[in-house]
């Protein structure tokens, strides 16, 4: 059996969309080969958040943390992180989820004893065992 290439060349636009395009403005959106783009090196300033991207902090009620707060709580955490880094050699250990509380949940109507309770004679039945006289 031979092999089969397959390949998309892409068709000429026709001349009255190239000048509605032209008209409005249109630019390309990306194509197959933009993901082949080089984009240059990536430095670590790259990933930290500038000073507008960050969130709002809103203080509602007196024990919220403030802004100031919150950014010496992150350092805090972050110091511990790189201080103390996560043992490879230890075992995993997968823990089983804490179990909601029942008040917590609504309680849901049993269907199981409702479908027992209702009997639709009028319904079709496929049940050999009874016969309608």
């Amino acid at each position: 059996m031979s092999k089969r290439h397959v390949a998309f060349i892409k068709p000429d636009e026709p001349s009255f969309l190239k000048k509605l395009k032209k008209e409005a403005g249109y630019k390309e959106g990306p194509t197959v080969d933009t993901k082949r783009e080089d984009y240059g090196e990536v430095s670590q300033e790259d990933f930290e958040d500038k000073e507008d991207e960050l969130p709002t902090v809103v203080v509602l009620k007196r024990g919220d943390l403030t802004a100031e707060e919150a950014k010496i709580e992150e350092d805090r955490l972050q110091k511990e992180i790189e201080e103390a880094p996560a043992d490879l050699d230890a075992p995993i250990v997968f823990k089983a989820p804490k179990k909601q509380e029942t008040e917590d949940i609504p309680k849901k109507k049993s269907s199981k004893n409702d479908s027992k309770k209702i009997k639709n004679k009028t319904l079709l039945s496929f049940n050999d065992e009874e016969d309608d006289d």
